[in-house]
């Protein structure tokens, strides 16, 4: 990872459960429109697909995620694909306080 930062949205910081395939449990430490930042001592590999739900507000969120980097014991960094306009329209108005 380079000493730049590329993320071009608005992140908020959060504390948020999240539900990784329906059956793994982890932490969003912080969310944008475009993905989220993810607490979790399970290891993933850059570039996997998985299906990540949790809620905004009150509002339950399913979406596709991507692997954008792994730090073993750590975290991941996640981006969005797939992502209704709905449940982008939710997150934004999340965003926006």
């Amino acid at each position: 990872m380079s000493g730049t930062d590329d993320r071009r949205t608005r992140r908020a910081l959060v504390n948020k459960d999240v539900v990784i395939n329906g059956v793994t449990k982890a932490e969003a430490l912080d969310i944008s429109i475009d993905g989220m930042y993810i607490y979790t001592q399970f290891s993933f590999i850059a570039g996997t697909i998985f299906e990540l739900s949790f809620k905004i507000r009150e509002d339950a969120i399913k979406v596709m995620a991507r692997v954008q980097h792994a730090q073993p014991n750590v975290g991941i960094g996640v981006k969005f694909v797939e992502l209704s306009a709905e449940n982008s329209e939710k997150i934004k108005r999340y965003l926006e306080g």
